[in-house]
């Protein structure tokens, strides 16, 4: 009897074990988003297609394209949500950097000019001057191409001079996904400092709004624009403005 007992017992245990391990309760669950890791904070930089458009007041519009590079901070607020400060250097002012490219070569020109003069006052000194006019272009030499300084600054300043915009836009992103690959849309506010002249630049405000795609956890391709209508910027000669970014950065 005692044998036959511990058989029904062994018999249940085994009959009742398999439909534990299939019990709902006992099965893992699936993730849920609220419990997703967070992304934390993140930095990229980037660099891209800008674009600089200008409606004039009295009629007319102006436009020019160029290199956009970027930076951009933004940290995790919610599931799916970010919020970030992008800075963006529009270089799309050619002609202006032209001009910088040009004043160093008269620049360098003239120092050349200049050299080959006091070549030619050395050379042509009468015997008897021949040592003094060697020690004076000496001297003139010398004070001479530390003027050549101004050359590789000029070029140097021409990417300054090709500055048609500095951008800082504060935004909210939605990421629409989960996983490496995403596309997303972003919103925000954005000002910017238009340079006129060396000292004298202007300002601009108005609605971001952005969309894009993050591919394979790698990089991220999206575009942003910056609309500032009359009123919310002094940009020369008047009316509205629109500035705009088409750029490959880093993933988040």
């Amino acid at each position: 009897m005692n044998l036959l007992r511990l058989l029904t017992v062994a018999l249940t245990i085994a009959l009742a074990a398999p439909a534990a391990a299939d019990s709902p309760a006992d099965a893992p669950s699936a993730p849920s988003a609220a419990s997703a890791p967070s992304l934390g904070t993140n930095f990229a930089f980037g660099g891209g297609f800008s674009w600089f458009g200008q409606q004039f007041a009295s009629g007319g519009s102006r436009s020019a394209g160029g290199i956009a590079l970027t930076g951009k901070f933004e940290g995790e607020v919610a599931h799916g949500i970010d919020l970030g400060l992008t800075l963006t250097w529009g270089l799309t002012d050619w002609a202006r950097a032209k001009e910088y490219i040009e004043a160093g070569n008269r620049a360098g020109q003239w120092t050349t000019d200049q050299l080959a003069k006091v070549e030619a006052w050395v050379s042509k000194a009468p015997k008897d001057q021949k040592g003094l006019r060697l020690m004076g272009a000496l001297f003139a030499d010398m004070f001479l191409v530390l003027t050549y300084v101004a050359v590789p600054s000029c070029y140097i300043g021409s990417a300054g001079g090709a500055t048609s915009h500095l951008q800082l836009d504060g935004t909210a992103t939605w990421r629409l996904g989960d996983g490496p690959s995403f596309p997303y849309l972003e919103a925000g506010i954005g000002v910017a400092a238009l340079p006129y002249q060396i000292v004298d630049w202007r300002t601009a405000a108005g609605p971001v709004l952005g969309a894009g795609m993050q591919i394979a956890g790698v990089v991220r391709v999206g575009g942003r624009i910056l609309w500032s209508p009359t009123g919310l910027n002094d940009a020369p000669f008047g009316g509205g403005a629109i500035l705009g970014a088409i750029t490959v950065s880093g993933a988040r």
